[in-house]
């Protein structure tokens, strides 16, 4: 979701001024909301989401804005706003004329540092507004950026109950969206050659493919080590083998053709990619790297995540809007855009075929306890998460923040989630593509 940075606050007669202004400001990338021009909606409601979504507010002064019932309650509410959030939006007033203000104006921008255009021109106050408007959003852009890049997070803890029982709810659950697509690709092949990539303790490559009577060879890689050697324990035979691997190594084709030489593989007719793509930093290098000991005519599989399809609603308090916001500030959880970067990425490593089989699963045909394990799937995590990183990082305020906001509003998302008249996707994106 793309905030606003600046609202721009003013009085009709002004309105050609606001137009250069808003202008000057958008050419250097500052993204500015003002009436009529952004108001979708109600007129009321958009002003009110508008002001409390921007990180500046900039009210354009002079004797008739100054008196204007329009600007004076939008000044209030950003004033509110300043009151109620500790100080998470600025006022800038832009003063235009030389007339006295009203009282009621007065009241609320008299302390603040005001722009003057009234001793220099029009054009340099702008400049000026420009630059202190720049000084403000770059920590909140710093920030932003940080939330939206990849990195590579190969997360995953074998000990940790709660995520282990999270991901066990998450793979029956899934069952209904995925497991089509895995029997078709076990169905089309005389025997199956498998790599697993991301394998963590190997439930999940067992479930869809392993149990297979057509299985020649499967073998998966996991960067944990602890997961690899209770996989081993669980499921490992003459053709079925786990190994440690890091997956975004430079030694990455080295160890394969290792692992293929230990066990005798010549190549891979079926590779499985499990919501691992949105951990790794390069996933391109990864299957350009994969697709070199695949056969012609090889099957891959990618599932992944991306945030930008889930649809909550109603949410008139804004409960989820904050907790998928606050997915997005979590270092565990990965890059949560990735889904719509799947067909580009095996597009440009060779892959051909491609094919977005499934988008979306959503509540509205799931049963109360199908409803209540995709709450799970996706909101415990989040909580899980930011427990752990405030034990891990007991001075980051922000994910102290986070923490505590998720324990206090976890029971209030999942009583608004499992309401009858409560809608919700989670942005699943299922692909498969050939060699």
């Amino acid at each position: 979701m793309g905030k606003t940075d600046v609202f721009l606050s003013y009085e009709h007669s002004l309105k050609s001024i606001v137009d250069r202004i808003c202008a000057e400001l958008e050419n250097d990338g500052i993204r500015c909301w003002y009436a009529p021009r952004d108001v979708i909606g109600d007129y009321a409601t958009s002003i009110v989401s508008a002001i409390d979504e921007a990180s500046v507010f900039v009210v354009l002064l002079n004797n008739e804005s100054s008196r204007s019932p329009h600007v004076l309650n939008e000044v209030e509410m950003a004033y509110k706003r300043i009151i109620d959030k500790e100080g998470e939006l600025t006022i800038l007033p832009l003063r235009l004329d030389n007339e006295d203000l009203s009282k009621a104006m007065e009241y609320y921008v008299k302390r603040m540092h005001w722009i003057d255009a009234t001793t220099q021109s029009v054009e340099n106050a702008v400049q000026e507004l420009k630059h202190k408007i720049k000084a403000i959003i770059k920590p909140a852009r710093q920030e932003e950026e940080v939330r939206i890049e990849r990195k590579t997070n190969m997360y995953f803890d074998d000990a940790d109950e709660k995520e282990k029982k999270r991901l066990k709810i998450q793979q029956t659950l899934l069952e209904s969206f995925d497991k089509a697509l895995y029997d078709k690709i076990a169905n089309e092949k005389q025997t199956m050659r498998i790599l697993d990539l991301g394998c963590n303790n190997g439930d999940f490559v067992m479930n869809r493919l392993g149990a297979k009577e057509n299985v020649e060879c499967l073998l998966g890689l996991e960067c944990n080590a602890e997961a690899v050697a209770k996989a081993n324990e669980k499921y490992g035979s003459d053709k079925i083998c786990f190994e440690e691997c890091c997956l975004e190594c430079d030694d990455l084709e080295k160890n394969i053709r290792g692992f293929c030489e230990k066990y005798g593989i010549s190549d891979f007719n079926v590779v499985n990619v499990s919501m691992l793509i949105l951990h790794l930093k390069d996933p391109l290098k990864l299957l350009k790297t994969v697709r070199r000991f695949l056969k012609p005519s090889a099957k891959i599989i990618v599932k992944d995540i991306d945030d930008g399809l889930n649809i909550a609603y109603p949410d008139n308090d804004g409960l989820f809007e904050h907790a998928m916001d606050c997915c997005l500030k979590n270092e565990l959880a990965g890059y949560r855009y990735s889904g719509r970067q799947i067909f580009g990425l095996l597009h440009k490593a060779g892959f051909r075929n491609i094919r977005l089989v499934k988008s979306g699963m959503d509540t509205s045909s799931m049963n109360y306890d199908e409803r209540e394990a995709l709450f799970m799937t996706y909101f415990s995590f989040i909580k899980n998460d930011f427990d752990m990183l405030t034990e891990k990082y007991p001075d980051n305020a922000l994910y102290a923040e986070n923490a505590k906001w998720m324990d206090e509003n976890y029971d209030a998302l999942e009583d608004a989630f499992l309401a009858d008249d409560f809608f919700f996707t989670l942005g699943f994106m299922l692909f498969e593509a050939e060699r």
